[in-house]
């Protein structure tokens, strides 16, 4: 097992790829204001024009801003386009 895990991170350094993506974690991208990349994602909760909520392995992301809506999505990843104002991880405030 521990030499699983030599090669998972020797690979993953080799080629400047994020851990979190083989571990299930999601990776958030914001793109400037107007765009948001969810990597690793397990699906949209629900989701209107102000606000987004993401299932993944963190428990609910929700991405929250202005003319919200879903670009692309596909098994991995999860575009977003709209005015970009906050990201959430975990219950609501």
């Amino acid at each position: 097992m521990k030499n699983a895990r030599i090669f998972t991170q020797r690979l993953l350094a080799a080629a400047d790829f994020p851990g979190e993506i083989l571990t299930g974690v999601p990776v958030v991208e914001i793109k400037g204001d107007s765009e948001a990349v969810v990597i690793s994602h397990r699906g949209v909760i629900s989701y209107d024009e102000s606000s987004v909520r993401i299932a993944s392995a963190l428990g609910e992301l929700r991405i929250e801003g202005d003319g919200l809506t879903v670009f692309r999505m596909n098994r991995e990843r999860i575009v977003l386009h709209g005015s970009v104002r906050r990201v959430s991880v975990g219950a609501e405030p």
